[in-house]
């Protein structure tokens, strides 16, 4: 019974402190099929949560509900595993504290978007051909009697990537901000439920405000086109909304990691430690 009193549900900060870094290891240290493989399946995962953000507004249920159900895809990162770019934002401490280097930093980061992006095209090229939003009148693109899901993708994808550079770096750094404090306070709780509460509020938070994520634009964005019948050069102006968007997501990672004060007296700690050794 005093065990149970005593029992606290969420790491301290010093805790929390080791174990970001031993995580940034772990991720630093992964072969690099492992990074694309975890990276495919993030990219299921995460285009799984924007499949159910884009049933949700369908159905009527307005875009709080539809980033509740949309955080679907980061709590199955975080719980069942996954390496999402997004969130490998955060192996910037480790590497700043010389727990392994830049140059393992960019590897890990390249190999697990590159992984990220083949899961979302697969997921979205399957959700396509199976005729979830339409019946597929070609191998790479065209719905005929596009319904409501089909034409709420195809006028998503249309906003997004009317979206200027400035506004999309913009969107990009608000969302991983939210996104990196989600990982973290999921890092810091113990068990599966609070976990899954710590990924479900800043998620829902970020799409319901309408901020930018790189990997779910990687769905929504291929989906509508698809959807449209656009051509191969057509699919490839996604990434003027993909890439500063990115941008925006690793600027916005890095500064709540850097801004916030917890974070920085661990750093000054840690290097600390580093020069006395």
């Amino acid at each position: 019974m005093s065990d149970m009193k005593n029992y606290d549900p969420k790491l301290s900060f010093e805790e929390l402190g080791k174990t970001i870094s031993k995580l940034g290891e772990k991720k630093a240290n992964t072969k690099p099929w492992q990074l694309i493989l975890l990276g495919i399946l993030a990219g299921i995962y995460i285009s799984i949560g924007g499949h159910l953000f884009l049933v949700a507004l369908n159905e009527g249920a307005g875009k709080i509900v539809g980033g509740a159900v949309f955080a679907v895809g980061l709590i199955l990162v975080v719980i069942a595993g996954a390496e999402l770019f997004t969130g490998n934002v955060i192996m910037t401490v480790g590497a700043v504290t010389r727990h392994y280097s830049y140059r393992k930093l960019i590897r890990s980061w390249v190999f697990v978007y590159v992984g990220n992006f083949i899961g979302a095209i697969v997921y979205t090229w399957l959700v396509y051909r199976s005729g979830l939003f339409g019946s597929p009148t070609s191998l790479f693109g065209g719905v005929e009697e596009i319904g409501g899901i089909g034409q709420l993708a195809s006028a998503i994808a249309v906003k997004k990537m009317a979206l200027s550079f400035e506004a999309s770096v913009i969107r990009g750094i608000f969302c991983n901000m939210l996104v990196i404090l989600a990982v973290i306070m999921s890092a810091m709780a113990k068990d599966i439920v609070s976990k899954m509460l710590c990924c479900l509020a800043p998620v829902m938070a970020f799409v319901a405000i309408g901020f930018e994520h790189c990997v779910a634009n990687m769905f929504l964005i291929p989906i509508g086109l698809f959807i449209q019948g656009a051509s191969f050069p057509e699919h490839l102006s996604m990434w003027g909304n993909i890439l500063p968007v990115t941008l925006g997501n690793i600027i916005g990672g890095v500064l709540i990691l850097f801004i916030h004060p917890n974070r920085i007296r661990q750093i000054k700690n840690l290097l600390k430690r580093q020069r006395v050794s």
